[in-house]
């Protein structure tokens, strides 16, 4: 019999209500350092998550990694859930000359001790799923062990068809109760990774426990609302800094855009700079988007949701798509 979906994460003694999305702070593609990310977070949101990579720990120059890993510990004492990266993400698009490795990313989690982080990840992994199944297992064991408190979540590339089977087997080998996989290869248009989605979660639940799902990647609102209902908990994304949302219609616009939807929040009327003003106004925006989808999810009242919330020529497709019941 498959475990009820869990509506709360647990990991230690740290719980998180469940769908549950992560900021990410980075530094590529972005307007700010990563430590200026994590002062903003600190000032608006602390208390809740975001996540940070550990290449921005470790590559940043000595200055840099110890302003960073200053804020990153006034987080943990304020009881925000610090999920570190693997740092592959920035290392790909930086292109350093040498390349990023397990040791620096191991590196990282001793100096930063976050409560959960994600595994070193293999992004262009064997094809052979039981050659691939091995390396999952040994780099999971090898990361796991550098930090004893912090969770390691690993993450796991490939086609969907691949997810689905390695995701269930790997959990039930580690023990795990996450597992996390790229969004961007779960299809090439939104409906087919929400398929993609619904499969890899019917697979986990197989299993005789509850493991959460994660998505890197994700932090388009209609997208969240979308794979979370499809059965994915967790995300985490860089359109909070890159863009500017619309509380009333829930789309983004360019980040230079602010000043059009600047007093849909308190935020608005405060004398502060235009850069945190906004990261203010959408971070005010997720913490309400998310709160009201996980009650739409625990009550059943999905679709109540979607047809409230999305533009109906994004409802009407999406309805037709997955078979929703008009109401």
């Amino acid at each position: 019999m498959n475990a009820p979906r869990a509506d709360v994460w647990q990991t230690g003694n740290v719980n998180r209500r469940l769908p549950i999305y992560f900021p990410s702070i980075s530094s590529v593609k972005t307007n700010l350092a990563p430590v200026d990310y994590a002062r903003v977070l600190n000032r608006v949101s602390a208390g809740r998550q975001y996540l940070v990579s550990a290449y921005d720990v470790i590559r940043g120059g000595q200055e840099s990694q110890d302003a960073l890993v200053n804020e990153l510990h006034t987080s943990k004492n304020s009881d925000t859930l610090v999920l570190m990266d693997s740092g592959n993400y920035e290392s790909f698009w930086m292109a350093p000359p040498s390349p990023w490795t397990p040791e620096e990313f191991h590196e990282a989690l001793h100096v930063v001790k976050p409560i959960m982080a994600f595994g070193f990840d293999n992004q262009e992994p064997p094809t052979e799923i039981a050659e691939y199944l091995r390396q999952l297992n040994t780099q999971q064991e090898a990361d796991r062990i550098v930090v004893e408190e912090t969770t390691i979540v690993p993450i796991v590339h490939g086609p969907p068809a691949m997810l689905t089977q390695l995701c269930p087997v790997l959990a039930r080998d580690q023990h795990i109760s996450a597992i996390a996989v790229p969004e961007r290869v779960l299809g090439s248009g939104i409906l087919e990774r929400t398929k993609a989605v619904r499969s890899i979660r019917e697979a986990l639940d197989r299993i005789d426990r509850y493991v959460v799902l994660h998505l890197l990647g994700t932090g388009n609102p209609i997208s969240l609302a979308l794979y979370a209902n499809a059965g994915a908990d967790s995300f985490d994304g860089l359109e909070w800094c890159q863009t500017v949302v619309d509380h009333e219609t829930a789309l983004l616009h360019h980040f230079s855009q602010g000043d059009f939807f600047r007093f849909q929040t308190r935020w608005g009327s405060i004398d502060i700079a235009y850069l945190p003003r906004v990261l203010a106004h959408n971070l005010e925006f997720y913490g309400d988007w998310m709160a009201r989808l996980g009650d739409a999810i625990s009550e059943n009242a999905g679709n109540a949701f979607f047809r409230h919330n999305f533009p109906e020529r994004i409802y009407v497709q999406c309805a037709a798509a997955f078979g929703w019941e008009a109401n």
